[in-house]
């Protein structure tokens, strides 16, 4: 398999891939509001770099949400558009399970709460848990509510996210990276797992995960 993911969920811009040889191929840099620009240049020099051609991909994996909406639709479009081309599966995946893959990728904690800013006073916020493949694992549900209804327990070990802002912080009793972003590096590892387990849709099919109003996918139009 030769994955190309994507994410531009949030102020990052990323693209990675996974080549069939198991060497990975990585962009990734903050910018706000320069995504539509920078994203087609990242998947560019990601297959530069591997020396593949677009036709050896065999699947596009992208963060669908939630998120930024400008933001998660780029990618959204962008991996559409290759999969309608190439003929090719798409593999969407939460942005918090890669937000917090990216938690578990970087420290050795278990459990995580990974929390993002959704304006207004609210949060995009779940916890996550280390599956015995290394790969994170929903607990529950992901939410979008305001701060004081999200539930910290005993069990957390570590929050990530830039959701984690002063008012969260102080009820926290463990490590906490609000620095840390989703990236398709540890997107990649995420979408592995589901082509094994044969989640993947095909490019009419694409769906984003807002959340908000109650709506928790919206196809793509």
């Amino acid at each position: 398999m030769n994955i190309l993911a994507i994410d531009t969920a949030t102020e990052a811009c990323s693209a990675a891939l996974l080549r069939d040889d198991g060497l990975i191929f990585h962009e990734f840099e903050i910018a706000p509001r320069r995504h539509t620009r920078l994203l087609p240049e990242m998947m560019d020099r990601v297959m530069a770099a591997s020396n593949l051609e677009k036709s050896m991909l065999s699947h596009c994996a992208f963060s669908n949400g939630p998120g930024a909406f400008t933001g998660i639709r780029i990618a959204a479009a962008q991996a559409q558009g290759i999969a309608l081309a190439l003929n090719i599966p798409l593999v969407p995946v939460s942005t918090l399970a890669v937000l917090a893959q990216v938690c578990l990728d970087r420290t050795n904690y278990d459990r995580t709460l990974v929390a993002l800013d959704a304006r207004m006073q609210e949060l995009y916020w779940a916890v996550y848990r280390r599956g015995g493949d290394d790969c994170a694992e929903l607990v529950e549900t992901e939410r979008l509510s305001g701060l004081s209804e999200v539930a910290i327990d005993a069990t957390i070990e570590f929050g990530g996210g830039h959701g984690w802002i002063d008012a969260l912080r102080d009820r926290a009793e463990f490590p906490i990276d609000s620095g840390l972003l989703p990236d398709a590096r540890s997107l990649l590892r995420l979408a592995k797992k589901a082509i094994d387990q044969d989640l993947v849709v095909d490019a009419g099919q694409i769906k984003i995960n807002y959340l908000r109003n109650q709506v928790a996918e919206k196809a793509l139009t």
